[in-house]
């Protein structure tokens, strides 16, 4: 069993539910639209589509086609597209919000998918967000 196998089972095990009990930070009375696994792992964000600009944070969860990320640095608005980097996957994300200060979601930051189709969890991320449905 891989690492991230490891610690996607322990990550299940320890917070039965908690995906489908959590509701999104800017639209509480709404349901989620996908199921979340709630896990952190390592991304570079890309802020400015410049290599050099590259910074790698982690995720509070994930979808099959977003994430809530820890605080990039050059994340600015609501609508910004970034660049996140997971292992030799890249794509294009969506802001679609963000932590308000003085809020528990400080700093915190929602993003979707540009095109669904190109995600950059791997196979075993997205086996486990599917047996989860």
């Amino acid at each position: 069993m891989s690492s991230l196998a490891r610690i996607l089972e322990s990550t299940m095990s320890s917070k039965p539910g908690l995906s489908s009990a959590s509701t999104s930070p800017h639209l509480a009375d709404e349901p989620r639209r996908e199921k979340r696994l709630h896990i952190a792992i390592p991304v570079k964000v890309f802020s400015t589509g410049r290599p050099s600009d590259a910074q790698t944070c982690c995720t509070y969860d994930i979808s099959a086609s977003g994430a809530r990320l820890v605080a990039p640095h050059g994340v600015r608005e609501v609508g910004q597209i970034i660049s996140l980097q997971r292992l030799s996957r890249r794509a294009a994300y969506k802001v679609v919000w963000i932590g308000k200060p003085g809020t528990s979601r400080h700093g915190q930051v929602g993003v979707t998918a540009v095109n669904p189709k190109n995600v950059i969890w791997e196979n075993e991320v997205m086996t486990r967000l599917k047996q989860m449905e």
